[in-house]
């Protein structure tokens, strides 16, 4: 009996708990039937918008290249022998004219002094007037070929600069071959080729952009040769460009120069972003006061990327938008969060 009286209390209870969340549900429900959500209401779209502004446009085409030091000269012995003397090691600043090594020049002195002596001689005599101006040239013309051939034993720098390698040491054998080189860094290079289409675009002593990734740095260059006529075997034009030195930059890092192959001034322009294709016709979405949008096909110039040119279906102050526009319905105000 006890038992049958704890049974019906808890079927008791536990259909008074089922009831209640019923309850609970179906007032959840008529809540949300009779809320503005539950209305229907339409969230706006947030969006990003920008004036078409008058402005420059321009389009630039990377050549790609190494930077050089202005000068970078070979040093090749003209005089062949046993080096006795190095005076410069890598890296030495060095003037036009300063001996950066000697080779032993004992074969040819005994020759030199013989003709110095000869030459001295032949002009005391000459001025005497014991010998002819004829015999004193001839003289002369020895000394002169020996005094020249002694001066090849004495390698000197071609240039200001620096030495940026050294390929002897005393003792060893130079001549007849590269021995080291000179580099000017007063200013520096970069050698370069362009295509056909970008020929025409190119002129000496025009200035130009040139970016470098390793410095992550834009510099100004000036183009200081082009040639017209292309390489030979190539369908393309050496240029090259010209920079000013500067501490971050350095002979052989890698560099971009980028060439102006289209200019447009004073243009109406709009974010390229902005522009979508539709139907096969360029539109973009422009909003009013309200910001409510409505969709406009517009006729596009000069894009480069970031700014196009617009030719026809806005004007200047024109509110476009460039971001969130594939999720816009026409009529339906949208929420700027520029």
């Amino acid at each position: 009996m006890e038992e049958k009286k704890g049974f019906l209390a808890r079927h008791k209870l536990l259909t008074l708990i089922i009831i209640l969340l019923i309850a609970l549900a179906g007032y959840r429900i008529y809540a949300y039937i009779t809320s503005d959500k539950g209305a229907g209401e339409v969230l706006p779209v947030n969006v990003k918008a920008e004036a078409a502004s008058i402005q420059d446009v321009t389009v630039t085409a990377p050549i790609t290249g190494r930077i050089q030091p202005a000068e970078d000269v070979p040093i090749v012995p003209l005089a062949q022998g046993k080096v006795t003397k190095v005076n410069v090691k890598i890296g030495d600043q060095v003037k036009a004219g300063d001996v950066l090594f000697e080779i032993d020049s004992s074969a040819l002195a005994a020759s030199y002094t013989a003709a110095s002596n000869a030459y001295s001689r032949m002009k005391t005599l000459y001025e005497a007037g014991a010998v002819s101006a004829q015999d004193l040239e001839s003289v002369k013309a020895q000394y002169s070929q020996l005094a020249e051939q002694m001066s090849f034993y004495r390698v000197t720098s071609p240039i200001d600069g620096y030495v940026t390698s050294l390929n002897v040491s005393v003792g060893t054998v130079a001549g007849g071959s590269m021995a080291g080189s000179v580099a000017n860094i007063d200013a520096f290079k970069i050698d370069a080729k362009v295509s056909e289409q970008l020929a025409s675009s190119i002129h000496v002593g025009d200035s130009v952009e040139v970016y470098v990734a390793s410095a992550d740095k834009t510099f100004t260059g000036t183009i200081t040769a082009f040639s017209p006529i292309p390489s030979l075997g190539t369908l393309t034009y050496p240029l090259t460009v010209t920079m000013d030195p500067s501490d971050d930059l350095f002979a052989g890092m890698f560099a971009e120069i980028h060439i102006v192959s289209e200019k447009v001034f004073e243009t109406l322009c709009v974010r390229s972003e902005a522009v979508m294709l539709k139907d096969g016709k360029s539109v973009v979405v422009v909003l009013d006061k309200d910001n409510i949008p409505s969709s406009v096909v517009v006729e596009t110039g000069v894009d480069n990327g970031s700014m196009v040119q617009i030719l026809s279906g806005l004007k200047a102050g024109d509110m476009v938008v460039y971001s969130g526009q594939q999720y816009v319905t026409e009529g339906i105000a949208v929420e700027v969060v520029n």
